[in-house]
């Protein structure tokens, strides 16, 4: 497979972190650093994907104006027979 170098900076303290689990593992931070993008690519593809089923799922309930004016007129009626 092709590679492309790719440079980050990274804070201090979260390069120190990745050196030390890199050693600890005795794994290559290259790993370590490709997994990690590899695991956030897959992640927000299937954050965008379940995004796109929501709001293709979504119904849109269309009301007519004068039974909207009904409804809230039965609450204002609701309300002064309960006083």
């Amino acid at each position: 497979m092709e590679t492309k170098t790719l440079n980050a900076h990274l804070p201090l303290p979260l390069a120190e972190k990745l050196d030390a689990l890199a050693d600890a593992l005795d794994v290559p931070r290259d790993s370590i650093v490709t997994e990690a993008i590899a695991n956030w690519i897959e992640r927000e593809e299937r954050q965008r994907i379940f995004t796109l089923q929501s709001l293709a799922s979504s119904s849109i309930m269309v009301v007519e104006h004068h039974r909207v004016i009904d409804w809230a007129d039965s609450l204002c009626a609701d309300r002064v027979r309960s006083l």
